[in-house]
C-alpha cells in the first residue's frame, strides 16, 4: 500500500486534474482508473463493508456499480459521503449534481471540505501544510500523518506520546460492531446441519397436540390432516376454534374424532390459547397454528430426540417454500436471550418446538394478557430456562398466506390480536429490572438526558452538541445516548461522544426498539433525579434547561416541557390539547409564532409531547416507563394519563426554554400513526377526556370558531381522523393612553432557530418586539420561513426588516411597513412602492431614493437594547484586549486582514474564517446575545467595519450601537453620518496604522474620553436610539397610516 501510495499521489492528482478538467463526461474507464490510481480510495476497507474479497480493481468497479442512492459502503474511513454532501453549499451541491461524491470531491479538488465526522479537516490543514497536497489534509494523513503519529482531531487521545491512527479507531468500531451482530438469523436460504441428529428409538412419550385453527378453512384442513396422520406416539388433540373456519369446526371430529375444542374470542383472540395449553396433560406439548403443516413422522422423531438426549426442549426446522432467500428457519436464541432477539425468530420458534410438560408448568405457560405477544413470551421465558436441541431437518411447512387471525375484510379497525407491538409489551417487562430500578437513591444534583437514535449521525451529535453546550447549571449533566441498531458508520461516530464528552454513555443495540422501549431500556444507565426524555432530531437552545428543572420544583407539577419550534420559527408544539367532543389530542399553537405562547406560561395541561419531556426519576419508574404497546406515536399522551392517574397534579409548559425540534426526520417516524390513534383511543375514550383546548386558546388571545377534519377520510378511517380548529383573535380591548392594541408581525430573512439565533437580525426583531409590547402592543416576529403563516391575516401590521431577502406586501387591509436596514442595493423601486410607508437606516439612502424613485422614504437609524448593552454589565479592560464578533461573509475583511498584519491581540468569534486568518485568533464560532455586550463593555476596544455600499448611503452598523450602548471603545471604517451620532466614543481608521495607533494607547481616554464621558455617550444612545424610541415611532406612523385610510 505504500508504493500505491506514494506513487499513486501524483498518478491521482494528475489523472483526476486530467478528468475534471477535460472532459465534462467521465466514462467508467476514467473512474476505474481514478480510484485503482487513487491512494485515499481503500480497497480493503470497501471489500470489508461489502463482505467480500476485492483487489483493487474489482474493489472500484464493484463502488461504481453500487446504487448511489443507496450506498452505505464508504470508499475510505476518512470519507464519508452523506456527511460530505451534507457539508456542501448549495452552490458546490448544484455543481456536484449526480456525480459520486467521491469522486467529485476527487475531481473538484475540494481539500478544504470537510469529509468526515471524525476527522478535523480545518484543525489538520492548520497544523500542517497541506495546500498543495494531494487529498489536502486527508491525503497528507494518509500519506505520512497518521504513521507519523499526528494528531486527526481534539478528542482522541495520544498513547504513548503518539496520537493513534483515526484510521485503525474507526476499524475497531467496526469491528465492535460486527461483533454485536452475532444475533441469531430468523430465516436462511439453507439448512446448514451443525451436528448430526441423535440416534432414536421408539418413543413412549404421549404429546400434546394444540391446534390453532386459524382463519381460513382450507389452509386449516391441511393443518388438521397433516396433524391426524401423524403416527409412532399417542397424542392428545386440543383444537382452538376463533369461530373464523367454520367449516372445518364443524368436521373437527370426522378428521381427528378424540379431539377437544377450546372457543376462542374472536374479537380478541388471545383467551383461547391460554386456556388450550392449560388443558394439556401429557408428557410433550407442542403447537401448530393453521397453515403450517406437519411432515410425516415429525412428531414421533421429536420426541425420540428428547428422551434420547433428555432435553426438555427440541425444535426442528421450519420452512417456507415461497421465499428462496429467506426459506427455513433454523436458529434458535441463544441462552437466556436479550432484547435484541428478533421476534419473528421467536415465534417461529413455537412452531417448530416440543415441549416437555414439567418445563411448561414450570414457567406457567402462556399470558393471556399480552394479545399476539405470548407466543415471544412463551419463547423467551422456554429458552431462559435451557437450550434447544435442534434437529436439523424440516419438519414444518408453512402454506402461504397463513393468518391465524381473522380474514381482513372482516375484522375491527382495531384487532388487538394484529398488534406485534405486544412483543415490545413483554422485552418492557422482562428486560427491564422496574423493581431494582425502584430501589435506588437518584442523585438529585445530576439531570439525565435520554436520547434514542436510528442510524442517525449528524442530527444525533448535534443534539448532544447543543445540551453540552448549554449545560445544566447548578446541576450536573449526563446523557445516556440509546442506539436503536445503527450501522457501523453511525455507531462509530456515536461512539466518539464519551471521547468527547466525557458525561456522555452510548448504549447499543443491534435492532431499532423504536422510541418508546428505545427510552425505556436506557433508564437503567441514568443515575439523575431529574430525567429528560430529548428526542435525537432537536437542537436544545440557549438557556433551556435551568427553567424546566426549576418548574419540576413544585410538587403540583407532574411534568413539564419546554416550547417546542420548527426550525423555520414557528411553534410545533405548545402542549398538548384536546377537543370538547373528545377524540384525539394535538399539538397547541403548532405553526403560530412563539410569542403566542406567553399566555400558556403557568396554564395547566393534560399531557405533554415526548419530544422534549422533564419528568422524575420515581414518576418514570413507578409507570415503568412509555408504553410499547405504541410504535412512535401517542405515547406521550398514554404516559402523561397514567401519571395524572397515579398521583394528583397537572403538566407545564415553560415558554421561556426553546427547542428546535426538526420533526419527521427521523426515518419511518410516522408510519404507524393511525394503529397508534386507534389503540389510544380504545384505551382512553370515556376514561380520560380533557376537553381543554377552548381554555389554552383563550389563555392565547384566540377563540375557536369552528373545527375541521384534515384530510378527507372515509370508513373506518374517520374513526382516528386527526381534526384542527379553525381560529380567530379574541376582540382586543386593551389601550395604554388611548392608544389601541394593534397585532404587529416583524419580517426577517433570517432562518429559524437554531440557524437564525446565529444572525442579527433576529435579536433586532425580538428587541423590537418586546418595546413594542411596552407600548400595549402584541407583537410576533416571523422567520423568512414563517412569512405566510396561517394565522399571518390576523395581523393588522407588518414590520419588514428589509435584509437578504424581499418580502411581498399583500393588498390585503394589513398595513405594510418596509425597513431597510441592509442591502440597499438589492432594493427596487417596485419593491418600495408596495409599501404603506418605506424606512431607511442609512439617511443618504433615503435621500437620493425619494429623489429618485418619486416615493416618500424617512431615515430611521438602527438601535440597540439597553437591557443586554449597558455599560454596568462588565469592567472596562478586563476582557480581550481587541475584540471582533462577526463572520467571515466569505470575504477577507480589511479591518481584520490588517488587524492580523500588523500583529494586534486579535479575538476573533464567528465562523467561516478559516481561509483568512490563522485558527488561533478565532476562540469561537459563535458569541451568544446575551453575553455580547458584556464582552463588549470588558475589551480593550471592539473592532467594526461596513460593506462599501452601507458605508457610502450612511447605513450605520447596528454593531456600533450595541458597542457603543454597552460602554466600549470602537474603532470602525469611516460611514456617512458616523460623528454625528457617536462622537469620539467611535475612532475612524483609515490606515492600518490607525489601527495599531488606537488600539494601543497607553491612555485610551485621551481619544474615548473618560470612563464617565463613556457612560454618558451609552446613555445618549440608550435614549436616542434604544428600541423603545424606535417602536414609538413605527406605532405613531401605523396610527397615521389608519387614520389616513379611515379618512379615505
Amino acid at each position: 500500500m505504500k508504493r500505491i501510495a506514494r506513487g499513486g499521489l501524483r498518478r491521482g492528482r494528475d489523472l483526476a486534474r486530467k478528468v475534471y478538467n477535460d472532459s465534462p463526461l467521465y466514462s467508467r474507464a476514467d473512474d476505474v482508473r481514478l480510484l485503482v490510481d487513487c491512494p485515499l480510495f481503500d480497497h480493503e476497507w470497501y471489500a470489508e463493508q461489502v463482505g467480500q474479497r476485492l483487489d483493487r480493481k474489482r474493489a472500484a468497479r464493484h463502488y461504481l456499480e453500487q446504487d448511489r442512492s443507496k450506498q452505505l459502503a464508504q470508499p475510505s474511513p476518512l470519507f464519508d459521503p452523506e456527511f460530505f454532501v451534507a457539508r456542501l453549499t448549495p452552490r458546490l451541491r448544484k455543481q456536484m449534481g449526480d456525480q459520486d461524491p467521491f469522486l467529485y470531491w476527487l475531481r473538484a479538488e475540494l481539500w478544504l471540505q470537510p469529509t468526515h465526522p471524525l476527522f478535523d479537516t480545518d484543525g489538520y490543514t492548520e497544523r500542517r501544510k497541506t495546500e498543495n497536497f494531494y487529498g489536502g489534509a486527508i491525503g497528507h494523513y494518509v500519506d505520512r500523518g497518521a504513521r507519523n503519529g499526528r494528531r486527526a482531531n481534539d478528542w482522541l487521545a495520544q498513547v504513548d506520546g503518539r496520537f493513534p491512527d483515526l484510521r485503525d479507531w474507526i476499524r475497531d468500531r467496526r469491528a465492535e460492531w460486527q461483533a454485536r451482530q452475532g444475533v441469531p438469523q430468523t430465516w436462511r436460504p439453507a439448512i446448514e446441519p451443525v451436528r448430526a441428529v441423535p440416534a432414536g428409538r421408539q418413543p413412549v412419550g404421549t404429546v400434546s397436540v394444540i391446534v390453532d385453527l386459524g382463519s381460513s378453512d382450507e389452509l386449516a384442513r391441511a393443518t388438521l390432516d397433516s396433524v391426524a396422520a401423524q403416527h409412532g406416539v399417542d397424542t392428545e388433540i386440543i383444537v382452538i376454534d376463533r369461530g373464523l373456519t367454520p367449516s372445518v369446526a364443524e368436521s373437527v371430529a370426522d378428521i381427528v374424532p378424540a379431539a377437544r375444542v377450546v372457543p376462542g374470542d374472536p374479537d380478541r383472540g388471545e383467551p383461547g390459547v391460554a386456556a388450550a395449553f392449560a388443558q394439556v396433560s401429557s408428557d410433550f406439548v407442542a403447537y401448530v397454528a393453521g397453515g403450517e403443516v406437519w411432515r410425516p413422522g415429525r412428531l414421533a422423531r421429536l420426541v425420540s430426540v428428547a428422551e434420547a438426549t433428555g432435553r426438555p426442549l427440541v425444535a426442528d426446522v421450519l420452512e417456507r417454500p415461497w421465499l428462496p432467500e429467506q426459506r427455513f428457519a433454523v436458529d434458535v436464541p441463544p441462552a437466556s436471550p436479550g432484547p435484541d432477539v428478533p421476534g419473528p425468530l421467536m415465534r417461529a420458534l413455537v412452531s417448530r418446538l416440543l415441549i416437555a410438560r414439567p418445563l411448561l408448568q414450570e414457567i406457567g405457560g402462556p399470558r393471556d394478557d399480552i394479545g399476539v405477544g405470548w407466543a415471544y413470551d412463551l419463547a423467551l421465558r422456554l429458552t431462559s430456562k435451557t437450550e434447544v436441541e435442534v434437529v436439523p431437518e424440516v419438519g414444518v411447512e408453512r402454506r402461504q398466506g397463513i393468518n391465524p387471525r381473522r380474514p381482513r375484510q372482516d375484522r375491527v379497525p382495531l384487532d388487538p390480536f394484529d398488534l406485534e407491538s405486544w412483543e415490545d409489551v413483554v422485552r418492557n417487562r422482562t428486560f427491564v429490572d422496574w423493581t431494582a430500578l425502584a430501589a435506588r437513591t437518584p442523585d438529585p444534583d445530576v439531570v439525565s438526558v435520554v436520547i434514542p437514535t436510528y442510524d442517525d449521525s449528524l442530527l444525533t451529535v448535534g443534539a448532544v452538541e447543543a445540551v453540552m453546550e448549554h449545560g445544566a447549571g447548578e446541576k450536573r449533566l449526563e446523557i445516556v445516548v440509546w442506539d436503536n441498531g445503527s450501522s457501523a458508520r453511525v455507531s462509530a461516530v456515536l461512539d466518539s461522544l464519551p471521547l468527547r464528552f466525557p458525561e456522555v454513555k452510548v448504549v447499543h443495540s443491534t435492532v431499532n426498539h423504536n422510541f418508546a422501549l428505545g427510552n425505556n431500556l436506557a433508564i437503567p444507565y441514568v443515575t439523575g433525579e431529574t430525567v429528560v426524555f430529548l428526542n435525537n432530531d432537536t437542537t436544545a437552545l440557549d438557556g433551556w434547561l435551568e427553567p424546566l428543572v426549576e418548574a419540576l420544583a413544585d410538587p403540583e407539577v407532574l411534568a413539564v416541557q419546554p416550547l417546542l419550534l420548527y426550525p423555520s420559527g414557528s411553534v410545533q408544539s405548545a402542549g398538548v390539547v384536546f377537543p370538547p367532543y373528545g377524540g384525539l389530542p394535538y399539538n397547541m399553537l403548532a405553526e403560530y409564532p412563539p410569542e403566542d405562547a406567553a399566555g400558556l406560561e403557568g396554564h395547566r395541561f393534560s399531557a405533554l409531547t415526548g419530544a422534549a419531556l422533564v419528568m422524575r426519576y420515581r414518576d418514570v419508574v413507578a409507570l415503568q416507563g412509555f408504553d410499547p404497546i405504541f410504535t412512535n406515536g401517542m405515547e406521550d399522551v398514554d404516559l402523561c394519563h397514567r401519571l395524572a392517574e397515579l398521583r394528583p397534579g397537572s403538566f407545564r409548559v415553560v415558554t421561556s426554554s426553546e427547542v428546535a425540534h426538526h420533526e419527521s426526520k427521523s426515518k419511518g417516524r410516522f408510519a404507524r400513526a393511525p394503529r397508534n390513534r386507534l389503540i389510544y383511543l380504545d384505551r382512553w375514550v370515556g376514561r380520560t377526556e380533557p376537553r381543554d383546548d377552548v381554555a389554552a386558546w383563550a389563555a392565547c388571545g384566540y377563540q375557536v370558531v369552528g373545527r375541521a377534519t384534515a384530510g378527507e377520510p372515509t370508513g373506518p378511517a374517520k374513526t382516528y381522523a386527526a381534526t384542527r380548529p379553525i381560529i380567530a383573535p379574541l376582540p382586543r380591548v386593551s389601550v395604554v393612553e388611548g392608544v389601541p392594541q394593534l397585532r404587529w408581525s416583524i419580517k426577517i430573512s433570517a432562518p429559524g432557530a437554531p440557524e437564525g439565533e446565529r444572525w442579527g437580525d433576529t435579536h433586532f426583531a425580538r428587541a423590537l418586539a418586546r418595546s413594542l409590547r411596552k407600548l400595549g402592543q402584541s407583537a410576533v416576529v416571523d422567520h423568512h420561513y414563517e412569512w405566510e403563516r396561517p394565522s399571518s391575516l390576523d395581523d393588522d401590521v407588518v414590520v419588514t426588516l428589509r435584509g437578504l431577502s424581499r418580502y411581498f406586501p399583500a393588498p390585503d387591509g394589513r398595513i405594510n411597513i418596509g425597513w431597510v436596514i441592509s442591502h440597499p442595493d438589492t432594493v427596487t423601486r417596485a419593491e418600495a412602492a408596495a409599501f404603506d410607508r418605506l424606512l431607511a437606516a442609512g439617511p443618504r439612502w433615503a435621500e437620493q431614493m425619494s429623489a429618485r424613485w418619486g416615493i416618500r422614504i424617512d431615515p430611521l437609524l438602527q438601535a440597540t437594547d439597553p437591557e443586554l448593552f449597558n455599560p454596568d454589565r462588565a469592567l472596562p479592560d478586563s476582557g480581550h484586549a481587541v475584540l471582533f464578533v462577526g463572520t467571515s461573509r466569505d470575504v477577507e475583511r480589511p479591518i481584520i486582514h490588517d488587524a492580523v498584519a500588523a500583529g494586534l491581540p486579535l479575538s476573533v468569534y464567528g465562523h467561516g474564517w478559516e481561509p483568512y486568518i490563522p485558527r488561533h485568533y478565532v476562540k469561537a464560532q459563535h458569541m451568544s446575545n446575551t453575553r455580547l455586550g458584556a464582552e463588549y463593555r470588558a475589551a480593550g476596544v471592539v473592532l467594526n467595519d461596513h460593506w462599501a455600499d452601507m458605508r457610502d448611503y450612511g447605513f450605520i452598523s447596528n454593531r456600533l450601537f450595541d458597542a457603543v450602548g454597552s460602554g466600549a471603545r470602537v474603532i470602525s471604517d469611516d460611514v456617512v453620518g458616523l460623528r454625528e451620532v457617536f462622537g469620539d466614543t467611535v475612532q475612524v481608521y483609515e490606515t492600518p496604522e490607525d489601527l495599531v495607533k488606537w488600539s494601543s494607547m497607553p491612555d485610551p481616554s485621551v481619544v474615548f474620553g473618560t470612563d464617565e464621558h463613556i457612560r454618558a455617550e451609552a446613555a445618549r444612545i440608550h435614549r436616542d436610539h434604544g428600541f423603545d424610541a424606535r417602536a414609538r415611532t413605527l406605532l405613531d406612523i401605523a396610527l397615521e397610516e389608519r387614520t389616513r385610510r379611515d379618512r379615505a
